[in-house]
């Protein structure tokens, strides 16, 4: 009998793709490989787990594989799903990776996750969409308040971790500006510092809640912009269910406009 073999790695893209490697590098056969982000309250039976540290080394030389061997799509595909708030997806990721660098997926080369008859890269593709949704929702929601020091600041609660997504786009966008993005759900933020490399940063979630709540000079303008967001409506023209599809509820609550003036 097959031994079961589960690989325990952190919830984040780093700690996936670590998972990953040292599932590959063990070689006790793919389909007795599962991957998890979390933790089982009961231990499984004729199963062997496995604790991985995660190691930025080893996420790289996945990444690597991936970028050369996989082209820039799949890539995508398998960063995004990382960033899911899906329970299986460390273990789908594994299978997807086994599907497009197996003897068949070779062969064919590959580029697209269109092998959808295969439920783990269904599943990945699935996990993917769902969080490139939800990020490019908050591409557009996601609004800064200005706190003492001259520093930007958002809170944000999305169902998938997204602060690694959110780098790239601010970055390039504010990279003179001191700004922190928080994720109150993970109690974790996303700092930037003027032409610096972001970071994460995780604790302290006593002191990030408290950014939340200040207020510097630019209280003022932030009146005056819930104030122009208030008086710019026609009320008779409102319509509640064509705002709630294009503006879900779940958004509002770090949204400025929507606070009470």
């Amino acid at each position: 009998m097959n031994t079961k073999h589960i690989f325990q790695c952190e919830d984040s893209l780093e700690g996936v793709l670590s998972g990953v490697y040292t599932a590959w590098a063990a070689r006790v056969g793919h389909g007795n490989v599962e991957i998890r982000t979390w933790e089982n309250e009961n231990l499984e039976l004729f199963c062997q787990y496995h604790v991985v540290e995660s190691d930025l080394s080893k996420a790289e030389k996945v990444m690597q594989t991936m970028r050369k061997r996989l082209g820039t799509e799949i890539t995508e595909y398998i960063c995004y799903a990382a960033c899911s708030q899906e329970r299986e997806k460390g273990t789908a990721i594994y299978r997807t990776l086994v599907d497009c660098l197996s003897v068949y997926g070779a062969e064919y080369r590959r580029k697209h996750l269109d092998n959808l008859k295969n439920p783990y890269v269904r599943l990945v593709v699935q996990a993917y969409q769902n969080v490139w949704y939800e990020y490019h929702h908050y591409l557009g929601f996601l609004r800064f308040s200005q706190i003492p020091g001259n520093v930007l600041f958002s809170s944000i609660a999305p169902q998938n971790d997204l602060l690694l997504l959110f780098q790239e786009h601010f970055g390039d966008r504010f990279v003179e500006e001191y700004w922190i993005i928080y994720d109150e759900k993970r109690k974790k933020a996303l700092l930037h510092a003027p032409h610096e490399a972001c970071n994460i940063f995780t604790g302290e979630s006593e002191k990030m809640e408290k950014f939340s709540n200040m207020k510097d000079a630019e209280a003022d303008y932030e009146s005056l912009f819930q104030g122009f967001c208030e008086h710019i409506s026609i009320h008779e023209r409102e319509n509640r269910k064509l705002q709630r599809q294009n503006l879900p509820l779940r958004f509002r609550k770090h949204m400025l406009e929507f606070h009470k003036i």
